[in-house]
């Protein structure tokens, strides 16, 4: 089988800056690409949304009425580093485009 093999563009040029770019972007998403297929596909994503989106508005909740808003801060920060922030922060991104 014979394989084709891809030319990267060079380096320094307006080609490559936009290989660059779209090579960052796809790392930085392709994460959040695979959690969206894995819960999907698993049929749990609707019920990991839920459960995201409730603990989502208490951290929020707490964090608004300056009840110890750091830690609530960082707890938000912690669940959008999860697979099911990580998917449900793909589909919302892949539904604005």
């Amino acid at each position: 089988m014979r394989r084709d093999i891809i030319k990267l563009p060079e380096k320094g040029t307006h080609k490559g800056q936009l290989f660059e770019q779209w090579a960052g972007e796809f790392r930085q998403t392709h994460a959040d690409h695979a959690a969206y297929i894995a819960l999907h596909l698993s049929g749990a994503l609707d019920a990991c949304r839920r459960k995201l989106d409730t603990l989502m508005r208490h951290h929020r909740a707490h964090v608004a009425a300056g009840r110890d808003g750091q830690r609530h801060r960082r707890a938000i920060e912690r669940l959008q580093n999860t697979m099911t922030g990580a998917a449900v922060s793909y589909e919302t991104s892949f539904h604005a485009h």
